[in-house]
């Protein structure tokens, strides 16, 4: 079988600065990328109120209606990415998304803002998991922690941004306003990626021509990663933690709303406020990870485990205080602990695959976290928030999201397996392409 475009391309070498140039420009995507979606949590009430929609209803457009197809188009556009050029792929879905988030403020009615989310889900399907495969191949394994974690950042100041913004103006100037303003500059951006960032060096330079990873079939490649425990695992931590954590921020404003009674522009600024200690976990759990698993590979399991186990207590006071300034502090030493997850967590998980299923294995980490998180979290909230509506009325919300954090227990019980055997099956993946 013929090698892809991108491997048969001459051998290359990159300057640290250019390699630095390409994670910061990919952090810049994952800020779009994530700056987006916050736009729909924080606008959640106006929303509802203007299209008299259920908080059931508010759950599928927010969870269901993106993670659908993020996740069914994920796996194809991940293999077109592990065969082909990644560049391409990430600069056309970054356009596709952004455009779908200015067409969300066109929205005359629910349905419409329905079709436009799932838009929005089908382009942000070609971001995470082709800009992972790319910098495992930029940066040798010893350097891979801190690298995803700077591409992680790139999230929370997207949040940061996001909640900031479109709280703003969305009380000043309404939501629609909000998603048009913070949705078009991400098409430019989209020809910044396309026309300044090359491909890393061939990959699997040293792997073997018959590799399922390289010339499989999609269900060939998936079932060869399926067969190490330690990515098992990961997959079922990252999918219990997504649809509890994600499930459960999504409805973090309108709960401030109701149950503090905070105005739109107060809880844009508080939960973008939230997003600098994530941000900060996110870089020093990075470095912490990448030190550690010096002398122990499974610290790259471990780091975010004791991170999730802390958080629990501190989310529990958020939702539970009683007021807000006493729920603001507790937060924010929820997401000191819970910020070190995703990063290292993604590290950890590339250093598992071979270079030729480095997206694909992104992407089935982004479908567990986003059908099962983003999709059905959400949604379980909402459908929960009803369902306590009768006895608890406003206070209905609260107790949906303090119901939602026994699970992070399961995630931790899952990743304590993955440890177990992270450094061996580490030993026994496939060899990556030559470092710089």
């Amino acid at each position: 079988m013929s090698e892809p475009a991108a491997d048969a391309a001459p051998q290359r070498e990159f300057s640290p600065r250019y390699r630095a140039y390409v994670l910061f420009v990919l952090m810049g995507v994952n800020l779009f990328n994530f700056g987006d979606r916050a736009i729909l949590g924080v606008l959640i009430q106006p929303i509802k109120e203007e299209l008299g929609a259920s908080d059931t209803e508010m759950g599928i457009l927010t969870g269901l209606a993106f993670a659908i197809f993020y996740a069914i188009c994920g796996f194809p556009i991940a293999r077109l990415a592990d065969r082909g050029l990644r560049v391409r792929v990430i600069a056309w879905a970054m356009a596709i998304w952004s455009l779908m988030t200015a067409v969300s403020g066109l929205a005359g009615a629910y349905w419409h803002l329905l079709l436009a989310r799932i838009g929005v889900g089908i382009g942000e399907a070609g971001g995470s998991p082709p800009s992972q495969a790319l910098l495992a191949d930029y940066f040798p394994i010893e350097q891979r922690a801190r690298a995803i974690a700077v591409f992680v950042a790139g999230a929370h100041i997207g949040i940061f941004l996001g909640t900031l913004l479109a709280g703003y103006i969305g009380h000043e100037y309404g939501w629609r306003t909000a998603f048009i303003v913070l949705g078009l500059p991400g098409v430019a951006f989209a020809l910044l990626v396309r026309y300044t960032v090359v491909e890393a060096p061939p990959r699997g330079r040293v792997e073997s021509a018959a590799s399922p990873l390289r010339s499989g079939s999609l269900w060939q490649a998936t079932r060869h990663l399926f067969e190490g425990r330690a990515f098992r695992h990961l997959m079922i931590a990252v999918g219990i933690l997504w649809f509890s954590n994600v499930g459960a921020g999504q409805w973090h404003a309108p709960f401030l709303q109701r149950s503090h009674g905070l105005s739109l522009k107060e809880v844009g600024l508080l939960l973008s406020l939230l997003s600098i200690p994530n941000l900060i976990a996110v870089m020093v759990g990075g470095v912490i990870a990448d030190r550690l698993s010096r002398r122990n590979a499974a610290w790259q399991v471990y780091v975010p485990l004791l991170g999730t186990l802390i958080s629990i207590p501190f989310l529990l006071g958020f939702y539970l205080a009683p007021t807000w300034q006493l729920a603001f502090a507790s937060a924010v030493l929820a997401m000191l602990a819970a910020g070190v997850f995703a990063g290292v967590l993604l590290a950890a998980v590339q250093g598992l695959v071979g270079p030729h299923a480095r997206a694909l294995a992104g992407a089935i980490l982004m479908f567990s976290s986003n059908l099962i998180g983003v999709g059905l979290g959400p949604f379980a909230v909402g459908a929960l928030s009803d369902l306590l509506a009768p006895a608890f009325g406003d206070e209905s919300l609260r107790w949906a999201l303090v119901l939602m954090k026994a699970l992070p227990l399961l995630a931790v019980w899952h990743m304590w397996l993955a440890a177990r055997v992270f450094t061996e099956e580490l030993r026994e993946a496939p060899p990556t392409a030559a470092q710089p």
